[in-house]
């Protein structure tokens, strides 16, 4: 779907490559983790993402997906804190706090971790490529 063009006499209207676009789409990633949204998850994460959690595993896109259309994520709860958004050129870094609960699987979870996402911009939006998690004690 592409945006409608201007009428004649009216600014095109661009999208923002700015700090607030950025954080802006990291805190719609957040709510997609949230709420199993896969739709805006295939949307922000880049077909070349890579990632590593806390025990660092590797992650890619098809894994994080699968694990949300699956049904073996389940976030009940997702907060975030101290969240900072920096852009470089076309590159955004996102940094923050995020405490999760939830399962997978079987198993419960309930963890606090601070987490660097690397986000590039991409057919006018912004995209996650990579990022990575440290997990911080409660």
């Amino acid at each position: 779907m592409t945006a409608p063009r201007p009428a004649p006499g009216e600014a095109e209207v661009r999208p923002r490559l700015d700090d607030a676009s950025l954080l802006e789409s990291a805190l719609r990633l957040a709510e997609a983790e949230r709420h199993g949204g896969v739709s805006v998850l295939e949307e922000l994460i880049a077909p070349d993402y890579t990632g590593y959690d806390p025990a660092g595993r590797h992650q890619d896109r098809a894994g994080v997906l699968r694990a949300y259309t699956d049904g073996r994520v389940l976030i009940t709860a997702l907060g975030q804190s101290d969240m900072r958004a920096r852009v470089v050129g076309e590159v955004g870094l996102v940094t923050g706090v995020s405490e999760y609960r939830g399962r997978q699987g079987d198993e419960p979870f309930d963890f606090r971790l601070r987490f660097l996402d690397v986000y590039a911009w991409r057919d006018e939006r912004w995209q996650l490529i990579a990022s990575q998690d440290t997990r911080l004690p409660r």
